[in-house]
C-alpha cells in the first residue's frame, strides 16, 4: 500500500474542500482527486501500459498521471524536456517505454520490445550526469514516500500552505522533495505552465514574472537552484517587492555560495540549503527554520544513515535500486567529499573525482574556489582548473558587460590562502544546457569544457 495514496484518502475525508492541485485550468480538491487518479490509473490498466514516460508541461495532469501509475503498479518515466532528441529516444529504448503521456493525452511508443527492470521498480529518473547520455536511476515507492515523509517531519506541515512547481516536474527534486512532501502535509500545489510563470527558458527567466506568480498566489514554499535563487534575489534587491506570504525557500542541485545566501535572507527570503542525489529519491540533507547552520546543507533526514570515510560521504541505505542493469545493494559512494560536525550538521567541500593536485601536492576542491568566486557580483559563472598544474587558472562568465572581473577575482583571492587563489582568469560566453557545458541542474560540464576552451586553459604552459 502506497503510503501516499492512503495519505490522500485520508485528506479526501478529512480536508474534502480543500484545493490539493491547481494550474490555470484545474481546481482539484482533496475530495475530488482519488477519483481523478482512478480514472487515470484504469486507462493505464487498460492500454495494457508496464512503463511510460511522462512528457507534459508542469500541470495538474502531469502530477495525476504521476499518481495514477501508483495506483496502477505502472513504472513511471519522467522525460524532461530540455532533453535532446537523442536523449530522448535512448531513454525510451533503454528502459522499455511502451506509453508516452503528452498534451494529446496517452499515446503508445511504437517499441514492443521489453526490459528487465529491477524488482520492485516504480519509478525511473534519467539524470545526464558528467556525460551526454542519460542514465536511469531505478527508484522504489516507498523510498520515493520516505523522502517525502521525512520533509514533512523536519520542515513541518505549516510551511507548505501553498506550494509552486519553479522547476520542471520531471526533476525529480521537484516531483518528490515538492509535490510529495506538499500532498503529504495537506498543501495546495500550483502547478502552473512553466511560461506562464517566467519559467520558459529555464536558462533566460524571466524573473520579474516569476516573482509575480509569487505575489499572485500567494505562495509560502518553493524549490530553487542557485543560479535561479540568484536571478531571484537580484530582482528584489531591483524593484523592492517584497513576498510575506514565502515561509520555505529550498535551494540545492549545486553548491551555494555563502555570499549569495546573506544576499537572499537580506531581501526577506527565507532560504534553506539542502544537499540531494537521484540515488537517494533527491534530498538527503536540509537547513530547516528549527534547524540551521550556515555553511553546511543541514542535517541529514531522519530515515538516511551516512558515514565519512577518508573524507568521502557513504550513504548506507540509499532509496534506489541500481541503475538499469545493475542492481545495488549495500553503501552507496556518494564521490562527494565531506563531514558530519559535532553537532550532526553536513558539510559539503566538492566532488572527489573533481579534486585538483596543483604541481606543489597541495589538494584543492575547484567548488571551494568556485564558490568564493561566485559570491562575487560580478561573477555569474565560475568553472577553476588546474591540476598538475603550479597554479588555478578560472574561466568566468562575467554578470554584466561592464563587470570589473579584475576587482571580483582580487576580492576572491583575498577569502582563500595562497595555494588555492587564482593567478589566470579568462572571460567566456554564458555555460549553457544547450552546448552541452551544463547538467540539467546547472552543474558544469567540466569535460566538455576543457575541450571547448583548450585553447585558452592551454596558454602560458
Amino acid at each position: 500500500m502506497s503510503l501516499l495514496l492512503e495519505a490522500l484518502r485520508q485528506r479526501a475525508q478529512h480536508l474534502p474542500e480543500r484545493l490539493a492541485l491547481k494550474d490555470s485550468e484545474q481546481h482539484i480538491t482533496y475530495a475530488e482527486l482519488p477519483r481523478h487518479i482512478a480514472e487515470k490509473a484504469a486507462q493505464l490498466q487498460s492500454s495494457q501500459c508496464r512503463v511510460i514516460a511522462i512528457q507534459l508541461d508542469n500541470s495538474a495532469d502531469w502530477v495525476l498521471w504521476d499518481l495514477a501509475t501508483v495506483a496502477a503498479g505502472v513504472v513511471c518515466v519522467p522525460l524532461p524536456a530540455f532533453f535532446t532528441q537523442q536523449q530522448r529516444d535512448h531513454v525510451i529504448h533503454s528502459a522499455g517505454i511502451d506509453h508516452i503521456v503528452t498534451a494529446e493525452g496517452l499515446v503508445a511508443s511504437g517499441l514492443t520490445q521489453t526490459v528487465d527492470l529491477l524488482p520492485g521498480t516504480t519509478k525511473i529518473t534519467f539524470t545526464s550526469g558528467t556525460t551526454g547520455t542519460p542514465k536511469g536511476v531505478c527508484l522504489s515507492q516507498q523510498g520515493l514516500e520516505q523522502v517525502a515523509q521525512s520533509l514533512v517531519e523536519v520542515i513541518g506541515a505549516e510551511h507548505a500552505a501553498d506550494h509552486l512547481a519553479i522547476l520542471p516536474l520531471a526533476i525529480l527534486l521537484e516531483n518528490v522533495a515538492g509535490v510529495y512532501s506538499a500532498l503529504l502535509a495537506g498543501a495546495t500545489c500550483h502547478l502552473y505552465s512553466l511560461a506562464s510563470i517566467g519559467m520558459g527558458n529555464p536558462f533566460q527567466p524571466d524573473f520579474r514574472q516569476l516573482v509575480q506568480s509569487l505575489v499572485q498566489h500567494r505562495i509560502s514554499s518553493a524549490i530553487l537552484v542557485p543560479e535561479l535563487l540568484r536571478g531571484l534575489t537580484y530582482t528584489l534587491m531591483q524593484t523592492g517587492v517584497k513576498l510575506p506570504d514565502l515561509k520555505f525557500l529550498a535551494v540545492g542541485g549545486s553548491k551555494v555560495a555563502p555570499k549569495l545566501l546573506w544576499q537572499a535572507q537580506t531581501v526577506g527570503l527565507p532560504v534553506y540549503e539542502g544537499y540531494g542525489l537521484s540515488e537517494c529519491a533527491s534530498v538527503v540533507a536540509l537547513n530547516t527554520p528549527t534547524s540551521v547552520l550556515d555553511g553546511t546543507v543541514g542535517k541529514v533526514l531522519p530515515h538516511i544513515e551516512i558515514s565519512c570515510v577518508d573524507g568521502e560521504i557513504l550513504i548506507h541505505n540509499p532509496a534506489f535500486l541500481g541503475y538499469l542493469g545493475a542492481s545495488h545493494r549495500g553503501v552507496f559512494a556518494t564521490g562527494d567529499l565531506g563531514y558530519l560536525d559535532d553537532d550532526g550538521f553536513l558539510h559539503l567541500l566538492g566532488r572527489k573525482k573533481n579534486l585538483l593536485i596543483t604541481a606543489f601536492g597541495r589538494n584543492v576542491s575547484p567548488e571551494w574556489v568556485e564558490s568564493t568566486l561566485l559570491g562575487q557580483p560580478e561573477i555569474a559563472q565560475a568553472v577553476v582548473f588546474g591540476d598538475a598544474q603550479p597554479y588555478l587558472t578560472a574561466l568566468l562568465v562575467p554578470s554584466s558587460p561592464l563587470a570589473d572581473l579584475n576587482a571580483a577575482v582580487q576580492r576572491s583571492n583575498e577569502r582563500l590562502p595562497d595555494y588555492a587563489r587564482l593567478q589566470v582568469f579568462h572571460p567566456i560566453a554564458p555555460l549553457r544546457l544547450t552546448d552541452g557545458t551544463l547538467t540539467g541542474t546547472g552543474r558544469p560540464r567540466r569535460e566538455a569544457i576543457a575541450q571547448q576552451y583548450h585553447h585558452l586553459l592551454c596558454e602560458g604552459k
